[in-house]
């Protein structure tokens, strides 16, 4: 009754009574994981995201492994810390909580009882996240050793190559190459480019899975030489044109297509009138 009385209370916006009352409840039963659970939930939706993270491997310490609703909740949960504490410059511990993020979306994948696109999304996010505080060879390296481990599970599901991103290949070729400073930033783009595949005819989904994709290339671009540049951007506006062929009036796509051509240069800028014309004379014809 406890449980359920806290739950209201949260559900009425109550969180400090409600926290109060689940933590009555755990006294009561310390192996109550589900009022733990809550207790976890609570602290997430207040932002306190280092005890929301400690409280969940509580729970699936109490909960028993293999349990991986409750696996993706901590992975979900420390994405969302590391965000937290890159924003506040917090740059070692922020690294540590996409680092934890990427082991146990790995660990899902490992279970073989789905998750996949959820997984590789979560694997992006915090390569891409990473990518984006990394500043020397060091730290490529500290994260490489999470990384590629779970790069490797990419390689044996999609033995057919189907995520190959042109320019760049696959993710085989990483892991056959030195750690450089774009090391992480590429296997982002890996891992969005293989939850685009996965998700290729969900429609719902399948559009910001695209999204993702080109964005990471987009950042990619941005880092490489001229050819390899090219390449990148050419993917990334192929990726944005599949999702536009899709929905045609969703305008953040429309905005990520002028971000990507005005860095592409003239060249690319007018594949890109070219790419606009054909899609809207597919709509309105």
């Amino acid at each position: 009754m406890l449980v359920q009385l806290g739950e209201s209370y949260v559900r009425a916006g109550r969180h400090t009574a409600g926290l109060k009352t689940l933590q009555h409840a755990l006294e009561l039963d310390p192996k109550n994981w589900i009022a733990m659970y809550d207790i976890g939930e609570i602290y997430l939706q207040l932002g306190s995201f280092d005890q929301a993270v400690e409280t969940f491997e509580k729970v699936i310490e109490v909960a028993g492994p293999g349990q991986v609703g409750l696996m993706a909740k901590l992975s979900d949960t420390m994405l969302s810390q590391g965000r937290h504490n890159a924003a506040g410059g917090f740059r070692e511990r922020s690294r540590n909580a996409f680092h934890g993020a990427i082991r146990i979306a790995g660990d899902v994948l490992r279970l073989g009882v789905g998750h996949r696109p959820w997984a590789w999304k979560v694997i992006g996010d915090a390569a891409f996240e990473l990518a984006t505080h990394e500043t020397s060879i060091t730290d490529a390296g500290l994260s490489s050793e999470v990384i590629l481990p779970v790069l490797q599970l990419l390689i044996d599901d999609d033995t057919d190559r189907r995520s190959t991103v042109d320019g760049l290949g696959h993710a085989a070729n990483l892991l056959q190459s030195p750690v450089d400073t774009n090391t992480t930033l590429r296997s982002s783009v890996f891992a969005f480019a293989y939850r685009a595949y996965l998700l290729k005819n969900e429609t719902r989904v399948a559009d910001p899975a695209l999204y993702d994709l080109a964005s990471a290339l987009h950042a990619l671009a941005g880092r490489l030489g001229d050819d390899e540049k090219k390449a990148c951007v050419k993917a990334a506006i192929g990726a944005i044109r599949l999702a536009l062929e899709r929905d045609a009036g969703d305008e953040r796509l429309w905005n990520a297509l002028g971000v990507i051509c005005a860095d592409g240069g003239e060249e690319v800028a007018q594949h890109a009138f070219v790419v606009s014309l054909e899609l809207y004379s597919k709509v309105y014809s």
